[in-house]
């Protein structure tokens, strides 16, 4: 198929990965992210609709985070999908980058075109970090372009940096959970020792209350 011409890239792969990078330094909020950069890349690649997507925390499937080119409908039906469904699951299962021209499992699903209109081949991009991957994001063409050599090395940094993105996301949340798990033991522990500490008290006064009555 025709490939797309790597002098597309010039000047804006610095860009795209200095704006992701700045995101990330300055704490920027991981959807807005995620949401942000989407555009710019189907722009790049000259995609003719774009998705991103996070593994869910079980691993069972992909929750659309943003997209760009869907129609509402299709939009609605892609909220989620299964973690093994097509090219997107060859992405994840494999952790590469995965160009297909099958999208019989998307049209099945959309019930028809794609995107209301004629998509012709796709490519799906894991976001990942240390081989583990977090997360998908999806290019759709309506023609066979395939991205060349330095459009396809571009689109997985900014994988790769998303991934590390989502690798930190997913570092903090396990930390809370540690965090809130230990204090709610801490807590116990206490509860525990002070009716323990309370009963022995009434233990030794019952005799005294005995004698009273």
């Amino acid at each position: 198929p025709p490939v797309i011409a790597d002098s597309a890239v010039r000047g804006a792969d610095p860009a795209i990965l200095a704006e992701i990078t700045a995101g990330l330094a300055a704490g920027q909020e991981l959807r807005e992210l995620l949401e942000r950069f989407l555009e710019p890349v189907v722009r790049l690649a000259q995609a003719q609709g774009g998705a991103v997507r996070m593994l869910s925390p079980g691993g069972e499937g992909f929750e659309l985070i943003s997209s760009v080119g869907l129609a509402p409908d299709v939009e609605m039906r892609e909220h989620w999908v299964s973690s093994h469904c097509g090219f997107c699951g060859v992405a994840s299962d494999e952790a590469r980058v995965v160009w297909s021209t099958d999208l019989a499992a998307c049209a099945r699903r959309s019930r028809g075109a794609y995107f209301g209109r004629d998509c012709s081949s796709a490519l799906a991009v894991p976001l990942q970090h240390r081989g583990r991957v977090l997360g998908v994001y999806n290019l759709f063409f309506d023609a066979d372009h395939q991205p060349g050599p330095s459009v396809a090395a571009l689109l997985r940094s900014v994988g790769d940096l998303l991934g590390l993105a989502l690798d930190h996301l997913r570092l903090e949340a396990e930390h809370m959970r540690i965090t809130v798990t230990q204090e709610r033991q801490r807590m116990a522990g206490e509860v525990h020792d002070a009716l323990a500490q309370n009963l022995a008290f009434v233990k030794l006064r019952l005799p005294l209350l005995r004698d009273a009555i």
